[in-house]
């Protein structure tokens, strides 16, 4: 029911609760005569509340497609999803070399990686909720987590933001920045941004719900296993109870929300997609969002800040407490004022070192 675009329809459940509620008010009638008034009114009590705890979010949406074969895709991204709601791209990533990559593959050709490694910890105030697990060699850290069959791992370590121009640039010739996202301040301004970044994560690895650095749209080539992914809109008031700054991230699960607890959160609104190996995934700015791991994974990922992005950088973002005071607030905008934005129809696929300002990998490595 979860995975539909309209409200779930309750009447199983209802007719469920309802049989449920008659049996216990039975329980509370035959309690109340030796135990008194008082267990039965609490029994009561107990009652109404589970009747009233929602079991499920009221709507969830499924996250729409866009064919980037289609003549008119770049159009239709920049005036339908650009900045608004998540979007999966198709037919975007079939000619990448990196849509071979294997655990293989990895070995061989980035035999001293070093892989920065998370556990999952909802009860940590860790970014993401992703608790610090220190690095390992890709090596081995794909063949201690990798391949160990159907069932998930409890303790399975996630292998996040490993960055492919610092620890594998070999890895650069084998993929390319997608078309609607070339438009990147980031890569021509801000020299410290290390994307695209590898991640790979053995089933059952996970990350909490979270917003990512200073906001920024997120994308996301799969080339292997399945994703499962819960993305809410940015201004979704039904979250903000559950906001932790120090984290940039909310304190519960997603996936499975604690309704009796925090009852509220059934009024969120999640677009939900299992994301399959090549399809392209875009995140807008500020959308909280959290993964889950189907399968054993392998994925690159990057953020990114464009020229439609900078009103609501500089006017929601950086005006939070967390950024306000962060470089790419302030320190850059005589750089992006003077960039113009380029036409849809002007912006295509590029490989990584193009993308960067260079000719080619010869004069990048140089």
């Amino acid at each position: 029911a979860q995975m539909g675009a309209t409200r779930p329809q309750p009447n199983l459940q209802r007719m469920i609760k309802q049989r449920s509620v008659w049996s216990l008010i039975g329980i509370a009638k035959a309690i109340a005569l030796p135990f008194g008034v008082a267990v039965a009114s609490a029994l009561a009590w107990l009652v109404l509340r589970w009747w009233k705890t929602p079991t499920m979010y009221y709507q969830v949406h499924r996250v729409q497609k866009l064919n980037a074969s289609d003549p008119s895709a770049m159009e239709r991204f920049f005036q339908s999803f650009h900045g608004r709601v998540p979007v999966v791209i198709e037919d975007a990533l079939a000619l990448w070399p990196a849509m071979q990559w294997t655990v293989a593959t990895l070995t061989a050709r980035c035999p001293a990686a070093q892989l920065p490694v998370y556990t999952y910890d909802l009860a940590a105030t860790d970014w993401a909720a992703l608790r610090d697990a220190g690095e390992m060699v890709l090596s081995q850290y794909l063949a201690e987590e990798f391949g160990h069959g159907a069932e998930p791992r409890n303790g399975a370590r996630y292998g996040l933001e490993m960055s492919l121009r610092n620890e594998c640039p070999v890895l650069l010739e084998d993929v390319r920045i997608p078309a609607f996202f070339t438009d990147d301040l980031l890569v021509r301004y801000y020299k410290k941004a290390a994307w695209p970044t590898l991640i790979v994560g053995p089933r059952g690895s996970r990350s909490g719900l979270h917003r990512d650095t200073h906001d920024l749209p997120f994308w996301m080539a799969l080339f292997n296993g399945r994703k499962h992914w819960r993305i809410f809109a940015a201004n979704d008031q039904a979250l903000e109870a559950h906001y932790r700054p120090e984290r940039n991230g909310f304190a519960f699960d997603p996936f499975q929300p604690d309704f009796w607890k925090h009852p509220d959160l059934a009024f969120a609104t999640p677009y939900d997609h299992i994301l399959e190996a090549g399809q392209l995934l875009y995140i807008p700015n500020g959308a909280p969002h959290g993964a889950y791991n189907i399968d054993d994974t392998i994925a690159i990922s990057g953020n990114y800040l464009d020229t439609r992005s900078l009103d609501r950088h500089y006017n929601t973002t950086c005006s939070q407490p967390l950024w306000q005071d962060s470089k790419l607030c302030w320190a850059y905008e005589h750089e992006f004022a003077r960039h113009k934005t380029p036409q849809a129809q002007d912006l295509k696929e590029l490989n990584f070192f193009r993308f960067s300002g260079f000719a080619g990998s010869a004069e990048w490595c140089r």
